[in-house]
This record gives structure tokens, C-alpha cells and sequence, in this order.
């Protein structure tokens, strides 16, 4: 009995030796596979990205690509670390590199992409989204951002299919709602949309703010759509509500300027037509609003600055000339007035023969109904010189 306890107890003990082998076996050669991942000259650049020191980080980078000259993966911290110091070139030129040397190292695919996102070429971003996403199709930022790109490429139906796999994929991503609704409402002409298609928007907006409840942009966009559904009311709350939690949103501030400009509210229109000017002064839409409202308002002159500065900044001048006309004639400038109209004429605005039904029913050109001069004009605006 003492002879089989002893023998049994050699065979445990010898297989617990080998056990133990094996496990130091392993764990050497795990060692050797972690050192081998990991460098102590790379790891300290990483670092001093980590604590934003970006150039000294770029000249740690350069030693260790000295003798690394196949490193993807420092290739890609230092067009990190150019592009966090605003050069957007060698930070180019970096993420390249890595690419070249790893066709598959996707973070920079999605620097490259977001960079250029950033500074708005959009075309570019968009190859490497599309570059990122073949080698992660399901990820849910990445598809948001293509979107974002399909949206301001104006492919409005890919940014939508876009955001619908986003909702597919995350159900909770109030992002994806807010970004459908808003592609939803400019996949035409949202001053004509159907109200079904302004519906559906709405409907997405409702569940961005479900989900996140203080979230502007919903509120604004939301604003916007209830504007053109003409719910002026509950537009009017969006509205004012986005300026309370983003006052700088000039969109939200232009669109109660409109709100007020429908409701004949000429003067507190006017303050949020400056207030949206003042942030973003290079929008042609917005000088030309503000231009109605001071017409309206019975400030001619300063109307026709606005209509001139629309103009300015914009290829599509014929509605902004056609309203310089209209302010020359509410002075009864006649030949000015005519002048004008001619120049709209030039631009093609009157292939829409809407205006001159427009024209014959307009306050400022009622009175020359039955001036001669004023009607062979635009006979000639109709149909050419007789």
C-alpha cells in the first residue's frame, strides 16, 4: 500500500515538474512575442503625444524610423503629431506612408479622412471613409461621418442609406436620427417639400431629442422644418430654445428672422437677421432676407446694399437684381427700376415666366400698370426687342 502511495506520488510530482515547464516555456515565449510588439524609444513618443508635446514627439518618431524605416505604425503617430500642429501636408504625407507600408492599418484611413472632412474636401474624405469602412463595415462613427460627407456632397440618398444603417446597427444613436431627418428635409428644395417628407424628418428629430433631450441641433433643424410646415408656433419654441442652448447657431437665428419676417414682425426680424449676419457674413440667402425686411420696412437704400452684397457673393444674382429692381420703383425710379429688371433678365430669371405674373401684381410696380415706357419693357423682358 506505502509502495503504490509512493509510485503514485512520483508520477504526480514528475507530471507537476513538466506542468511548470511548460507554463515557463510559455511565459518566456509570451515575453519574448510582448518585448518583441513593444519598444521603449516608440512607447516614449506615444507618450508625448499623449501629453500633447507634438514636436518633440515628431523628433523621437524620426530617430526611431532611422533604424524602423518599415514602421507603419510610427509613420502614423507622426502624421498624428503634424497634424495637431496645424500642418496638414506632412500629415498627409505620413498617413501615406503607413498605408503604403500596411494597406490595411485602418486609423490612418480614418485620420486622412477626418482631416480632410475638417477642411471640408469633401471628395477626398470620402475615399478614405470608403477606404476605412472596407475594413471595418459595421462601425457606427464611421458610417455617421460618410454620411456627413454624402450629406454635404449633396447625395442625399446615400447619406440616408448612411444613417439608416447607423440606426440599424444602434438604435439608440441619437446622432443617425438627427443626421437622417436632416438629410430627409434637404433632398430637395425644402420651400417645396412634400409635407410628408417634412413629416418624416420631423418624426426623426423627435426621436434625436427622445434619446438626448438637450441636444440643439434636433431642436434647431426641428425648428426649421415646423417653419416650412407652417407651424409657427412650435417653430418659433425650437427656434428660440437652440439659441438658448448654442447662441451662436446662426442658422437658428436666421430662421427666426424668417419666422418673424412671415409674421410681418419687421423690426425684431431685423435684429435676428443681424444677429446671423454678424457670425456668418458670407451668405448670400441672408444679406438678400435682410435686404426684403428693410424693404418692407421702407429703408430702400440700405435694402439695395444687402441686395448688392447678395449679389457679391453669389453666381445666382437674378432674384437679388430682381429686388433691386422693386426697391427703385417703391422710389419711383423708373428707368433704374427697368435697368434692374433688365440685368435679371440677362441671368436668365424670367426663363420662370412666374415673374412676370409676379410683377404685375406687385405693390412697388402697381403704378406703372399703364405706363407706356415701363410695359414695352416688359413686353422686351417677354419677348425680345420689337
Amino acid at each position: 500500500m506505502n509502495t503504490q502511495c509512493l509510485v503514485v506520488k512520483k508520477v504526480r510530482t514528475g507530471n507537476l515538474y513538466r506542468y511548470c515547464y511548460l507554463m515557463l516555456f510559455c511565459f518566456v515565449l509570451s515575453s519574448q512575442f510582448t518585448f518583441a510588439k513593444s519598444d521603449p524609444v516608440l512607447d516614449f513618443a506615444k507618450q508625448q503625444i499623449t501629453q500633447k508635446f507634438y514636436t518633440p514627439a515628431i523628433s523621437t518618431l524620426n530617430s526611431y524610423i532611422e533604424t524602423h524605416p518599415k514602421s507603419a505604425e510610427a509613420l502614423y503617430w507622426k502624421g498624428y503629431a503634424f497634424a495637431r500642429i496645424d500642418n496638414p501636408l506632412a500629415a498627409e504625407e505620413n498617413f501615406l506612408a503607413a498605408i503604403k507600408l500596411n494597406g490595411k492599418y485602418l486609423p490612418a484611413y480614418e485620420e486622412l479622412a477626418n482631416m480632410f472632412m475638417k477642411k471640408e474636401k469633401y471628395s477626398s474624405a470620402l475615399t478614405y471613409y470608403n477606404g476605412a469602412l472596407a475594413l471595418k463595415d459595421s462601425d457606427v462613427n464611421l458610417l455617421n461621418s460618410r454620411g456627413m460627407c454624402f450629406y454635404y456632397l449633396e447625395k442625399f440618398e446615400l447619406a440616408i442609406k448612411d444613417f439608416k444603417e447607423v440606426i440599424k446597427l444602434d438604435p439608440g444613436n441619437y446622432l443617425a436620427y438627427n443626421n437622417r431627418g436632416s438629410a430627409e428635409y434637404n433632398n430637395q428644395d425644402i420651400a417645396t417639400a412634400s409635407i410628408q417628407d417634412l413629416r418624416l424628418a420631423e418624426k426623426d428629430f423627435n426621436k434625436s431629442l427622445q434619446l438626448k433631450p438637450d441636444f440643439e441641433l434636433a431642436y434647431r433643424n426641428r425648428g426649421i422644418v415646423r417653419y416650412y410646415m407652417d407651424s409657427l408656433t412650435t417653430s418659433y419654441k425650437d427656434l428660440l430654445y437652440a439659441i438658448q442652448l448654442e447662441p451662436t447657431d446662426e442658422k437658428a437665428h436666421y430662421y427666426l428672422a424668417k419666422l418673424f419676417f412671415k409674421q410681418k414682425s419687421y423690426n425684431i426680424a431685423m435684429q435676428f437677421y443681424d444677429n446671423a449676419i454678424k457670425m456668418v457674413n458670407y451668405k448670400p440667402e441672408m444679406f438678400l432676407d435682410r435686404g426684403l425686411c428693410k424693404l418692407e420696412m421702407g429703408d430702400y437704400k440700405s435694402a439695395r446694399a444687402d441686395f448688392y452684397k447678395s449679389m457679391g457673393l453669389s453666381n445666382n444674382t437674378g432674384i437679388a437684381e430682381y429686388h433691386t429692381a422693386r426697391s427703385f420703383a417703391a422710389e419711383d425710379n423708373k428707368n433704374d427700376a427697368i435697368y434692374a429688371l433688365r440685368e435679371a433678365k440677362k441671368v436668365g430669371l424670367f426663363v420662370n415666366t412666374k415673374y412676370f405674373a409676379d410683377i404685375a401684381k406687385d405693390k412697388y410696380f402697381a403704378k406703372y400698370a399703364k405706363d407706356k415706357v415701363f410695359n414695352d419693357a416688359i413686353k422686351e423682358l417677354k419677348f425680345g426687342k420689337f
